[in-house]
């Protein structure tokens, strides 16, 4: 073979070899970014400016090849991000610990996800010595982003550098204690920063409150986005935290109301929305045998019953997208700590019949209590006398007055002001 056909040869396996490997890098972009997703360049609004993000150890399915199977159970949830947590081993020398899977287990799940629109995260420890190399892995293989637990402002800089240089919607998420200071540049700060609001060991309007006004404060600022949370590694499980019985799954649903109808974004831990008290506990997936009742804790029981507490999040999570004023409206968090009620008003720019304002109600309490938001109302300068269901956890019909209404133990109430 003559000098000039072998330049020829080596130049046409150079282009295809290039061609090859940005076919390959562009498929995680791709995944991100399919045309009609929110945050795909075919609309407006980034997909992460208020995402309901769902946290998953992958134990709790089996291993990331489970979870992969059960990609259809995450989407019925509505949200919008599977966030991998826990993905490697102890001494962290290896991105997946081989007990969960392998990176193919990780691309399937990447794949079954981007059939139902949902974005993945990875957590990623901030004590890797490259941490940004360490990124740059998750990234090629089709990561949306990442959670980094206990990262320094400057490597939260410099994660979002990284991920800024890969196309699609990456995003950053870190802890608002690690933030270095209020008037930190906007562009260093991450997307989203978790807010341990809702993690209190009791309802107590008094103590959630003012949590709850803080972030609100921070969501309105606009600089980065409060992720509201109730869960997560490390921390009991809130339904065990709030008791045992029917009772602490109302209390539970109290918790899903305060992470799903404010300003701020949430995040979900695996099980919260079955009911799990173990923390260790996997979920069960699949139907009784003949004649058999639904186990406890299950996916079957929760799909069961239109008044579970899997349903009653997946109602909230649907209200928090469908309902503009829920999604985008302003809020003002009223007090009545005297009566252990915890209660909003969500406000549309430009409130009429169409787009009323919504008024959610928590009694936190085992008792009944009668209240009152007439005179909060007047102040605010709205118009209405009484609130339409919207939502509700009881069974009972018909509106609230707001000068006078009957709240049963923990029982959430969520209403279009109406006159």
């Amino acid at each position: 073979m003559n000098m000039r056909k072998l330049s020829s040869l080596l130049l046409f396996r150079s282009a295809g070899a290039a061609l090859l490997v940005a076919l390959a890098s562009s498929t995680g972009a791709q995944t991100l970014a399919r045309p009609g997703w929110v945050g795909s360049g075919m609309t407006a609004a980034p997909w992460w400016k208020r995402p309901v993000i769902y946290r998953a150890d992958p134990r709790g399915f089996g291993g990331l090849h489970g979870l992969a199977g059960h990609m259809d159970y995450v989407h019925s949830l509505g949200v919008d991000a599977l966030l991998l947590t826990s993905l490697s081993t102890a001494d962290a020398k290896q991105p997946i610990d081989p007990a969960l899977g392998t990176m193919d287990d990780f691309e399937e799940i990447i794949r079954n996800a981007s059939q139902f629109n949902i974005r993945v995260l990875t957590e990623i420890d901030a004590r890797t010595t490259d941490l940004n190399s360490a990124a740059r892995l998750w990234l090629v293989h089709g990561a949306a982003g990442f959670y980094a637990p206990g990262a320094s402002a400057q490597q939260l800089a410099d994660l979002k550098r990284a991920s800024g240089g890969f196309a699609g919607q990456r995003i950053v998420i870190g802890d608002l204690t690690n933030l270095s200071s209020p008037d930190q540049h906007s562009a260093d700060l991450p997307m989203l920063v978790t807010d341990a609001a809702a993690t209190q060991e009791k309802l107590s309007a008094s103590t959630i409150r003012p949590a709850l006004e803080s972030a609100q404060q921070l969501a309105d600022q606009g600089r980065t986005t409060p992720l509201l949370f109730s869960d997560g590694p490390g921390l009991k499980r809130s339904l065990g935290r709030l008791g045992s019985g029917s009772a602490s799954e109302a209390a539970a649903k109290t918790i899903a109301a305060m992470l799903l109808t404010t300003r701020a974004a949430s995040i979900l831990y695996w099980g919260q929305e079955l009911g799990l008290a173990d923390s260790t506990a996997a979920i069960t997936f699949g139907e009784p045998k003949k004649g058999e009742q639904p186990a406890p804790g299950t996916e079957a029981e929760g799909n069961a019953s239109s008044s579970s507490l899997l349903n009653w999040y997946r109602q909230l999570i649907a209200l928090s997208h469908s309902n503009r004023t829920i999604s985008s409206g302003a809020i003002t968090v009223l007090n009545h700590d005297d009566q252990n009620v915890l209660a909003w008003v969500r406000r549309p720019q430009s409130a009429s019949s169409a787009t009323p304002p919504i008024v959610v109600v928590e009694n936190l309490s085992d008792k009944p209590v009668t209240l009152s938001l007439k005179e909060d109302v007047q102040k605010l300068h709205l118009r209405g006398s009484f609130l339409r269901t919207v939502l509700r956890t009881d069974d009972a019909m018909g509106a609230m007055h707001l000068d006078g209404m009957t709240l049963q133990p923990y029982q959430v109430f969520i209403g279009e002001l109406r006159y």
